[in-house]
């Protein structure tokens, strides 16, 4: 009779696991720290965005990644670049320029408006971009900042936020970039693997 009552429970709860749905994917930002922890976040329309690399490799040399950081010193165009999407779940993605970051340092940076924000060949200006799933978004004038929490030759790492509009359908399409936060590393980040 415990035979059989135990077998009973036991089958119950593989059903009730069976059954059970399986959690949905439930990011959580990360730390806002500044040492190097190659780390990167934010909430896009309140939902949380972290990086994620692609899993399909749709171009020559493999999968995109979910993070990129770059620093262009040509002689009239000194800026640090910073793009960090989702490449998996599809939650967004965020890019911004920071031009001559490098002499200025530490400090908060007023976001300007540019249209096509998403591309590294704009003015030379502060501005951020976005991507959703309605699709790109521009940072608007003034409605937000980037402040750099350190830079030097080893780590970059701020906070950042941010309304945006959207670059071609109607204007008033507005997403809000809010508890954005990065910590990189600059000689590892471009390697660091976002799954």
């Amino acid at each position: 009779m415990k035979t059989t009552i135990l077998l009973l429970s036991l089958f119950m709860m593989m059903q009730a696991s069976c059954n059970r749905e399986e959690d949905p994917y439930n990011p959580t930002l990360p730390e806002a720290t500044k040492i190097g922890a190659n780390t990167f976040g934010c909430k896009i329309n309140g939902q949380i965005m972290v990086p994620k690399d692609s899993r399909v490799s749709s171009q020559p040399g493999g999968a995109p990644t979910g993070v990129t950081y770059a620093r262009n010193r040509t002689l009239n165009k000194h800026y640090d670049w910073i793009e960090a999407i989702d490449r998996v779940e599809n939650r967004g993605g965020i890019a911004f320029k920071l031009p001559n970051i490098d002499s200025l340092g530490v400090g908060e940076y007023i976001i300007k408006h540019v249209e096509g924000a998403f591309s590294r060949a704009n003015p030379n200006i502060v501005y951020m971009g976005a991507i959703s799933v309605n699709g790109f978004y521009s940072s608007i004038e003034a409605t937000g900042k980037i402040i750099i929490t350190r830079y030097d030759d080893e780590v970059i790492s701020g906070t950042f936020y941010c309304t945006l509009k959207n670059d071609y359908d109607p204007p008033n399409d507005i997403i809000e970039v809010t508890e954005g936060r990065f910590d990189f590393n600059k000689s590892t980040i471009n390697t660091t693997k976002f799954r």
